[in-house]
C-alpha cells in the first residue's frame, strides 16, 4: 500500500511539472509577431475609426457617414449618401465632391445626387446593414 501511495505520488509530481513547463507560458509574448499586429490595429481602429463605404476612406473620431434611416419592422431601409470627404451635401463640412464614390454593389462611380439602398436588421446589441445597390444599379434591375 506504500507502494502504490508513493507512486501515486511520483505520478502527481511528474504531472504538475509538465504542467508548469508546457503551461507556464500564459499567452503570446510581446515580442511575438501578431501580437504586435494585434495592437497596431487596435491603435489604428481608435486613430481613425472605421471606413467610408462608398469611398473609403478613414473616418475621424466624431466624423459620420451621412445617411437617411426609414425604420420598418422587422427591418428598415436607408440611404447613404457618404462621408464629409466625399458627399458635397454632407451636413458637417459639405464634402469635397469627386473623392471617388463608388457602389459597393456594382462597383460604378455615384453622381453627386446618386446614393446607396441598403436594408437595416436591429438586433439586440448590435445593427446590421446590407447594401442591395445605388440608385443607378437599382434601376437597371
Amino acid at each position: 500500500m506504500v507502494a502504490e501511495v508513493s507512486v501515486i505520488l511520483l505520478l502527481l509530481i511528474v504531472l504538475l511539472v509538465l504542467i508548469f513547463l508546457l503551461g507556464g507560458r500564459k499567452g503570446p509574448e510581446k515580442g511575438d509577431e501578431w501580437v504586435v499586429r494585434e495592437e497596431e490595429s487596435e491603435s489604428r481602429a481608435k486613430l481613425f475609426g472605421t471606413r467610408c463605404p462608398l469611398c473609403g476612406e478613414w473616418l475621424n473620431p466624431g466624423e459620420r457617414v451621412h445617411s437617411h434611416l426609414y425604420p420598418g419592422k422587422p427591418d428598415g431601409l436607408m440611404h447613404i449618401f457618404g462621408c464629409p470627404r466625399c458627399y458635397q451635401g454632407h451636413p458637417d463640412k459639405g464634402g469635397r465632391g469627386g473623392s471617388g464614390r463608388i457602389c459597393p454593389y456594382c462597383k460604378e462611380s455615384l453622381g453627386p445626387e446618386d446614393y446607396v439602398i441598403a436594408r437595416v436588421f436591429q438586433k439586440p446589441g448590435k445593427t446590421q446593414v446590407h447594401v442591395l445597390g445605388c440608385t443607378i444599379c437599382r434601376e437597371r434591375r
